[in-house]
């Protein structure tokens, strides 16, 4: 159903959770896979080899995403080993270091959230935009949340608004892109378990289960196929949305 043989996949903030689960995904399904971590090198390069033992080809390139000189150096490298790129799935990101009502938030900790989340989203596709125009069916996948629609958990206005940004700016984005036939599409995941939450997403937010229709959190796998669906030629005429995958929370 899905063939992504021939094509480049930089995955970012692959070492674990949703990017982890979404590299595995497309090396399964033919693509050689662009690893990525902050200081996650051992992981990164377990998966690597993972995706090597699958036949595909597997760079690891460890960065701050954040940084523009480190961006353009893995984007560099990215095109040196691996001779280009294709598909670019954006997966990186974090909350605020501590939960605080918004009054409390301090300059640094907001800068550093919206950095983390739509920065990150903004320098790597400006560093990729060459390789992905030149690939002649270039697709970018931005990972929002849909805690920009809900207003998200108490605490957590700036990651709130960092994703709410994503979505604003795929949409803007895919515009800009739809000239050059690149298609720039999210995916919104609501409550998922992995490692962005500090402690088991389904101890600490078991009583939101109630609330989600199809009675369980999510897990990383449940948020890779969507990624993969809209990087695929099945959503050859998709461009601009964003696909929520909560587990039917928008209904509720």
């Amino acid at each position: 159903m899905f063939d992504f043989n021939g094509d480049i996949v930089w995955v970012t903030g692959s070492a674990s959770g949703i990017g982890h689960a979404t590299a595995l995904l497309f090396a399964e399904h033919g693509a050689d896979v662009v690893v990525h971590g902050l200081n996650q090198r051992a992981a990164s390069e377990a998966l690597a080899d993972r995706i090597r033992g699958m036949g595909r080809r597997a760079l690891v390139v460890d960065g701050d995403l954040t940084d523009t000189d480190a961006v353009n150096a893995m984007a560099a490298e990215i095109e040196a080993a691996m001779g280009g790129l294709s598909v670019l799935v954006n997966c990186a990101g974090g909350g605020p270091s501590e939960s605080a009502p918004t009054w409390d938030v301090t300059d640094a900790i907001w800068h550093a959230t919206i950095e983390r989340n739509l920065g990150s989203v903004f320098r790597t596709q400006r560093a990729c935009f060459a390789m992905l125009k030149a690939s002649g069916k270039g697709r970018i996948v931005n990972v929002s949340s849909m805690t920009e629609r809900s207003g998200g958990i108490v605490g957590s206005a700036a990651y709130t608004a960092a994703k709410g940004g994503v979505n604003a700016f795929t949409r803007a984005l895919a515009k800009e892109m739809a000239p050059y036939g690149i298609r720039v599409n999210a995916a919104s995941p609501g409550l998922v378990n992995s490692p962005f939450h500090k402690e088991d997403a389904t101890v600490v937010y078991k009583d939101l289960v109630s609330r989600i229709p199809l009675g369980r959190i999510g897990t990383p796998e449940d948020l890779a196929g969507p990624i993969l669906f809209l990087a695929s030629d099945h959503a050859r005429y998709v461009t601009g949305e964003v696909l929520e995958a909560s587990g039917g929370m928008r209904v509720r």
